[in-house]
């Protein structure tokens, strides 16, 4: 095979698990959103300790914050000068 096919495959092989990461990340924000959303707006939420509902929506909002800094960055490499 010649080098530049080899290139190419790892380019697009490289390409495809970046997509992966950055697909993952979206779901996780989503999920953690969606957690954050129910402990605040589900009356069900309602039975869950005060303090342990606020101590979860912190967990959440500071995990939500590094998924999207961490989104923020790959985006930011993939932009052209």
């Amino acid at each position: 095979m010649s080098r530049a096919f080899i290139k190419e495959n790892e380019d697009q092989e490289s390409y495809l698990e970046w997509q992966k990461l950055l697909r993952d990340r979206e779901e996780l924000l989503r999920i953690l959103e969606k957690k954050k959303k129910y402990l605040l707006e589900d009356p069900a939420a309602g039975t869950i300790p005060e303090e342990k509902r606020h101590e979860m929506i912190a967990k959440y909002d500071e995990e939500a914050e590094e998924v999207r800094r961490l989104l923020d960055e790959m985006l930011a490499e993939t932009k052209i000068p």
